[in-house]
């Protein structure tokens, strides 16, 4: 593993308050979140596990926006299909065959000098090491969030539960074609305030790890076991199964499905398309969705996701990782309401739905 120690472009920035230079800079954010969220952020710190694909935009927004801290971490080197996932790679500079991170660090630090700038040329503790190895190392490099991108749904519910352990929050987020998903989890106890006619109001979340997310819908179990509750589309009437259009996000669980139980994604083989639309119509049987609403899981998206899993569109990049960063952001300002705690998106349709997995009730906090 290399040393973070000696891979800083930066040095990092004080705990002190913002600077002359970073109030002239980030002026028209500290008019919308405010000085407090503003000096929250440019004290944190964030690590980007994978820089394959949504990684580019997520960090673009988050290093602009002025977070304290970056870490990028990735092994692997970039090939030439690389080079049209975002602007990190770059084929005028002679990017193929370099490490990702080595790579992706000149064009990184371009966008902000504020920012300090650490990389990792592996994946591991994270994928390959233990849970211990992960804890402490979130822990020695003080990491306020992980973010996992475009991994697999059994190793982001691994990081996830190291990240819990280590007081980290997590996010996992992913792009399938023309589908997408971002994944929260921000603790136990997560506190943030909003701005009401009334005043100011503190609020807080219970956030549910991945496993226990998943766990929860009861899909995943035995078919002789039921649902305990877990569905959030339970018991919901016609007109708001509609409203909720809980269909991708269905899709998404089934295609997860597929990989944990096959090891790979579809890649649009025979019987492939077949198989995921019938994972698709036992999981939505399974949470109870209203039948009327939605008698069965879209054709055109399952046999996209059956395709087009493995590819990556530039459009779907963009929009998710614009959404992706402002979360993180979101989080770590403390500034209104995060995602809760599923985002699943469909840039065709130009359409995004949130939905609660496992979690209980936000809560005014004492």
């Amino acid at each position: 593993m290399s040393d973070p120690s000696t891979s800083s472009q930066q040095q990092p920035l004080t705990n002190g308050q913002i600077t002359e230079d970073e109030a002239s800079l980030y002026d028209r954010q500290i008019r919308l979140w405010g000085l407090e969220a503003q000096n929250r952020m440019r004290s944190s710190t964030v690590l980007i596990l994978s820089l394959r694909s949504l990684a580019h935009e997520t960090i673009k927004n988050l290093v602009l926006a002025g977070i304290g801290r970056l870490i990028i971490a990735d092994g692997g080197v970039v090939a030439e299909e690389d080079l049209g996932t975002g602007f990190l790679f770059r084929e005028e500079e002679g990017a193929v065959g370099k490490s990702r991170t080595e790579a992706a660090l000149p064009q990184i630090a371009s966008l902000n000098p504020l920012v300090s700038l650490t990389k990792l040329d592996t994946l591991e503790p994270f994928v390959g090491g233990s849970e211990e190895e992960t804890v402490e190392l979130l822990k020695k490099e003080k990491v306020d969030v992980v973010v996992a991108c475009d991994l697999t749904r059994s190793l982001m519910e691994t990081i996830d539960s190291a990240a819990r352990k280590a007081g980290t929050m997590f996010y996992g987020a992913g792009t399938y074609g023309f589908y997408g998903y971002v994944f929260a989890d921000l603790g136990e106890s997560y506190e943030y305030v909003v701005n009401l006619p009334s005043g100011i109001a503190k609020k807080s979340l219970s956030y549910s790890s991945l496993s226990t997310a998943i766990s929860s819908l009861g899909w995943s179990k035995a078919s002789t076991e039921t649902d305990q509750g877990g569905s959030p589309f339970r018991g919901l009437t016609r007109g708001t199964t509609k409203k909720a259009q809980p269909g991708l996000a269905i899709a998404l669980l089934a295609l997860w499905s597929y990989e944990n139980e096959k090891g790979v994604l579809p890649i649009g083989g025979e019987g492939q398309v077949a198989e995921l639309k019938d994972i698709a119509e036992r999981i939505r049987v399974e949470l109870g969705v209203n039948s009327k609403a939605l008698p069965s899981i879209e054709a055109d998206m399952i046999e996209h996701l059956a395709t087009h899993a493995t590819h990556f569109f530039a459009p779907t990049l963009a929009v998710l990782g614009g959404f992706l960063a402002q979360d993180v952001l979101r989080a770590l300002s403390r500034k209104d309401k995060p995602i809760v705690n599923l985002l699943a998106v469909d840039t065709m349709g130009g359409t995004g739905t949130a939905a609660s997995w496992g979690m209980g009730d936000a809560m005014d906090a004492a």
